[in-house]
């Protein structure tokens, strides 16, 4: 439960990094968090996050936040994506078709996937960012949405878990989490989170 935490923490605006002290309970999390972002709405994103992963709330003095140039979780962002770049992403025909564009390794592509008997539209947008990853990329395992959901609290998340699975063994190999932040444009915040949680594998 930490490691998903810090996980999920990691993929925060403004955070650079974060590690998670303590066995059974924490206590205590550091990070590491560009100057772009007020260090008290950070606090406020943790105290959201633990609560939603871990039903309890975290005392906000647990939380040691150090502030770096924003320059350099930039550069750090920047080389996780700079292989895939989002150009645009819709849904169509009642909502029951998704369409991706992507450029992926400078070349453009673009797909559109049906929904599935039953599946809501959330995880239909979700499905449709992962499988063109797993269409273009051999990250050496399958990658499936697992939940797509938002958090609420003074500003939305969107948050999206991702699992990898070994196609040969059929076994969860990693989970991945990915959070944005709802800027009136669900379809676009689904995409990113997509995005934001497989990024790491993606650079490699």
């Amino acid at each position: 439960m930490s490691k998903k935490i810090e996980n999920l923490i990691k993929e925060l605006d403004g955070v650079v990094s974060c590690t998670l002290t303590g066995d059974k309970d924490v206590d205590e999390i550091h990070i590491i968090a560009d100057k772009k972002r007020d260090p008290k709405r950070i606090v406020r994103d943790v105290e959201t996050v633990f609560l939603v992963n871990n039903d309890q709330k975290i005392d906000h003095k647990k939380i040691s936040i150090a502030r770096i140039r924003s320059n350099i979780s930039k550069n750090i962002s920047e080389f996780a994506s700079d292989r895939v770049e989002l150009i645009s992403v819709y849904t169509e025909n009642n909502r029951s078709c998704c369409t991706v564009k992507m450029l992926i390794d400078g070349q453009e592509v673009e797909d559109s996937f049906e929904a599935q008997l039953g599946e809501k539209i959330e995880k239909l947008i979700g499905r449709s960012i992962i499988d063109m990853l797993n269409k273009y990329f051999d990250l050496g395992g399958q990658l499936l949405v697992e939940d797509i959901f938002t958090v609420q609290g003074k500003e939305e998340l969107v948050i999206a878990q991702i699992s990898q699975y070994n196609s040969v063994r059929n076994m969860l190999e990693e989970k991945l989490v990915g959070a944005v932040y709802l800027d009136n444009n669900i379809t676009l915040a689904i995409a990113k989170a997509c995005l934001k949680a497989v990024n790491r594998k993606l650079s490699r």
